[in-house]
C-alpha cells in the first residue's frame, strides 16, 4: 500500500513566486528519491495563495526516508511563512496522522545519531 504526505498551506501574494520556485526545484529532487510514486502541487491564486502538496511513496519506509532529508526541512521552512498554520497530513497503513508524526520520526533519528555518537565515543 502506498503512503502519502498532503500538506495544504498560504502565502501572501508577495511570496508566491518565491515559495513557487522553490517548490519545483524541490519537487525535481524529491521524484528523484528511491521509492517516490508521486508528487504534485496545486496553487490557488487570490488575496492569497494556496498551495496543496502531495508526495506519495511506495512504502512508509520511504517516506520515513524523506521525513529525515534535507528536503523535507526545505519544505518546512517554506511553510513557516505561511499566514495561517499549515495543515499537513499523512496517509498510513495505520491511519492518518498529523505533524506529530513528521516530528516523531525527525526526533527519532536525532536520538539514534545522539545514541550511536555516546557508543562511539565510549569505545
Amino acid at each position: 500500500m502506498a503512503v502519502r504526505m498532503t500538506a495544504d498551506w498560504t502565502v501572501s501574494p508577495g511570496e508566491t513566486e518565491i515559495v513557487s520556485a522553490a517548490m519545483q526545484r524541490l519537487m525535481i529532487a524529491t521524484r528523484a528519491q528511491p521509492g517516490c510514486v508521486n508528487c504534485s502541487l496545486n496553487t490557488r491564486l487570490g488575496g492569497r495563495t494556496g498551495f496543496h502538496y502531495e508526495e506519495e511513496w511506495r512504502t512508509e519506509n520511504d517516506l520515513i526516508a524523506q521525513l529525515r532529508s534535507e528536503g523535507f526541512a526545505k519544505l518546512a521552512q517554506l511553510m513557516e511563512n505561511a499566514i495561517e498554520r499549515p495543515c499537513i497530513e499523512f496517509l498510513l497503513p495505520s491511519g492518518t496522522r498529523g505533524l506529530d508524526y513528521a516530528v516523531e520520526v525527525r526526533e527519532d533519528r536525532e536520538n539514534s545519531h545522539e545514541r550511536r555518537n555516546e557508543t562511539a565515543n565510549d569505545h
